[in-house]
Formats: C-alpha cells, sequence, structure tokens
C-alpha cells in the first residue's frame, strides 16, 4: 500500500463523527511535519481542532484548499457491507465513512501539498491548506478561521468535496436531472469518459437560511379560552403571510442555480388536546441564490413578524444557521484552468454545474466575497450513504490535478 493511501485508511479509521477532531488534525500535524511542513492548530472545543499549513514564497496570490475533518453517523451497521471505519478495499475501491465526504478530498490536498514541497516546485504566492472541524454540523471551524482571518487574502479557494459519479449512473433520469443534463448530453459524456466516474465542477451552490419562528400564548383549559392566548393563531397568520412572500419572490433566478427554494420543515404547538397552547414554534429552510440575499429574506421576515405584533401576537425569529450562496463566474482562471487540467487528468469532459447543497465556501465568502471558488474532488455520491466509498484511482489522479492547479495558479 502507497504512501497515499496508507494515510487515507489511516485517517478513516478515526470516528470523528461530529466530534473529535483533534484526532485528524494531530495525525495531519505529525505527517506534515515529516514531509517539513509545519502546521499550526485552531482548537474550536479542546477536543475539536482545526488545522492551517501554508508554503510557497509568499510574493503572489493566496490560494487555499478546504477540507473538513468530521463526518456523518455512520448508520445501520447491518446495512454496511464491512466495517464502517474498516477502510477496507475491494475493487480499488476503499470503503468506509467519510471516504468520499470528505477524507479521500482532504487527504488528496494535503498530498499535493507535500508533494510541491518535496519536488521544489517554485510557488511564486501561498498555498494554504485550512483543514476545518464541524462542517457538516454548522461550519464551526471555517466560521472561525474565517473570523481570524485566515479568507482575508484569499484570492482563490478549491474545495476538495466530492464531485463525482458512478458514470453508468449517467443513464438515470433521477441523476439526469440532478446533475443538470438530459439523455443525449448523459450518453456523450459516457462516450467520452475513460474511467469509471464521471466528475464535475461546481462553480456554484445555494446559501441556506434557517430559522424558527416562536409564538407565545397563554395556557388555558379549553373550556375558558378566553381567558387564555392561543399560541398557534399568530403562526398560522405569519404562516400565510409568509407563504405570500415565497410566492413574490419566485422569479428571482441564479442563471446555474435556478430560483430560491424555501420548505417549511417543522410545525410544533400545544400540550395537550384540552389545553389552549401556550407556545408554538414554525421552523423554515431556505436554499438562497445571490440575486436575492440572506439579509434581504431576513429583513422581510421580520417585518411580517413587526407587522403581526403590532396586532397584539408575541412573535420571535431565532435564526439557527445563515450561509451565503457561491457562484464563481465560468470565465475565471481558476475554473479555466480546473476545466483543462482536470479534463486530461481524468481523461473526460467536465461540465460545469451548480448543486443545491452548501460548503465550508460560505463562510470563507462571508468575510472575502471576491474569493474565486470550485467544489472539485474526489468522491462520489455515495457521500452519506451506506457503503459510502472512494475510487482509489479517483484519489490518485486528483493529487496531481491539485499539483498542476496549484502549480499553475501560484507560477
Amino acid at each position: 500500500m502507497d504512501e497515499v493511501v496508507q494515510a487515507l485508511s489511516d485517517i478513516i479509521k478515526l470516528n470523528t463523527v461530529n466530534g473529535h477532531e483533534k484526532l485528524v488534525a494531530d495525525y495531519l500535524t505529525d505527517l506534515l511535519q515529516q514531509h517539513g511542513i509545519s502546521s499550526k492548530a485552531v482548537a474550536y472545543e479542546p477536543d475539536r481542532v482545526s488545522l492551517v499549513a501554508e508554503i510557497g514564497d509568499g510574493n503572489g496570490p493566496v490560494v487555499g484548499f478546504d477540507g473538513h475533518e468530521d463526518i456523518v453517523a455512520l448508520g445501520d451497521a447491518a446495512k454496511w457491507q464491512v466495517d464502517a471505519l474498516s477502510a477496507t478495499i475491494k475493487d480499488n475501491n476503499m470503503l468506509g465513512r467519510g471516504t468520499s465526504d470528505m477524507k479521500s478530498g482532504l487527504m488528496a490536498g494535503v498530498f499535493a501539498m507535500i508533494h510541491l514541497k518535496e519536488q521544489n516546485v517554485p510557488l511564486h504566492g501561498t498555498l494554504r491548506l485550512m483543514a476545518t472541524v464541524g462542517e457538516e454540523y454548522g461550519q464551526y471551524g471555517a466560521k472561525q478561521l474565517a473570523e481570524a482571518g485566515y479568507a482575508k487574502d484569499l484570492d482563490t479557494l478549491i474545495v476538495g468535496e466530492p464531485s463525482g459519479v458512478n458514470k453508468q449512473l449517467l443513464l438515470q433520469k433521477q441523476i439526469q436531472y440532478m446533475l443538470q443534463s438530459d439523455e443525449a448530453g448523459a450518453k456523450a459524456l459516457l462516450a467520452a469518459n475513460q474511467t469509471n466516474e464521471q466528475h464535475f465542477i461546481e462553480l456554484a451552490h445555494k446559501g441556506s437560511l434557517t430559522y424558527t419562528v416562536h409564538s407565545k400564548g397563554v395556557a388555558a383549559h379549553s373550556s375558558m379560552p378566553e381567558i387564555g392566548k392561543n399560541a398557534i393563531t399568530p403562526l398560522m397568520t405569519f404562516y400565510q403571510k409568509e407563504e405570500a412572500y415565497f410566492n413574490s419572490i419566485k422569479d428571482f433566478r441564479n442563471p446555474v442555480l435556478g430560483p430560491v427554494t424555501p420548505v417549511v420543515t417543522m410545525v410544533k404547538g400545544g400540550e395537550q388536546i384540552n389545553t389552549v397552547p401556550a407556545s408554538a414554534d414554525l421552523s423554515v429552510k431556505i436554499r438562497t441564490i445571490p440575486e436575492l440575499s440572506n439579509a434581504d429574506i431576513t429583513a422581510s421576515i421580520k417585518q411580517i413578524i413587526a407587522e403581526i405584533n403590532a396586532q397584539g401576537a408575541e412573535l420571535t425569529l431565532d435564526i439557527l444557521s445563515d450561509l451565503r450562496p457561491m457562484h464563481t463566474m465560468a470565465d475565471t482562471q481558476l475554473v479555466t484552468l480546473a476545466q483543462q487540467i482536470g479534463e486530461d487528468t481524468l481523461q473526460q469532459k467536465l461540465p460545469l454545474i451548480g448543486v443545491p447543497g452548501g460548503t465550508d465556501a460560505s463562510s470563507f465568502l462571508a468575510v472575502n466575497p471576491n474569493i474565486d471558488v470550485i467544489v472539485f474532488g474526489p468522491g462520489n455520491i455515495t457521500a452519506h450513504q451506506v457503503n459510502e466509498y472512494v475510487d482509489l484511482d479517483m484519489y490518485h489522479r486528483f493529487i496531481t490535478i491539485y499539483e498542476q492547479l496549484i502549480t499553475a495558479l501560484l507560477k
């Protein structure tokens, strides 16, 4: 087993389900040190540590590489072909939680840095590797690094999240829809692809605005509702006004991402069937686009609440997450170089797409909106699923892609 596969195997075996990321940070610190690269640990909590490392002469642009150390829950052990933390290799695929999302992407960036350092490749500028905590549940590490100044001078950012799919799945209608393709386009990609996977360069992804509206009432026996205050009633009024607002913004569209996508996801209220409810909550998740900012949406929701409260209601707004969307233009140096280098190395055409799900990029863009970003990495749509895997051929190829892309950006 070569060094790059061994290292990936090592960190897959580290259980970093929504925590304990220090295990990965410590491993990376030692690995980088063995290759003459110093790093800095940035603790979010004692057991949750992000890591930053840099190489280059500092006389030029700053290229960031982002990967997260945490993983999602392991899932039903009975449905896995192997132990979820075993890093078992079958048919040149490594199985295990985090193989696709996204420890393979993280390690591909790490070894690109190591190889560039060891080969004494001249880098006129700075390559900044950022391994973050808590991406899956709030982007805690990326926010912390951004607020600490690590995003302020970034010119470009490569996010090594998975960007592929088993190429045979291109023939499925649902996959074509997800990847913004049709049957003819899918067959053309399939015919031109000399590997097992089809990849895409994600130059845009939606943001996310998540909030809960709380309604306060006064409890009373259901036989005497006049002495109480039903918390559900004003919440229903809010829901209706909110739906009217959502209808008013449906024509906002991004050419890559499409429209804003609002969804009411939870409604809670009351304690028992014979009591006037003293509280009720409504929760919403909105996938946002650059054409209508999260701040503008938030202001409109606050205005609706203010109007209802003026009539005697007691509604309050709790913003749970506020992550901005990302859209990098197709003609930027980062995108054109990634497409040229990627197509040559992966032996396939690489369509440029937008996706609904977000990444750490949102937190970095919050402090520096001028960063050009792509999401492009080894791994596939088995992320978060049982029997998650990464194609080891793709893992090796992405190390080469990152080496060549970083060299071209910092020449």
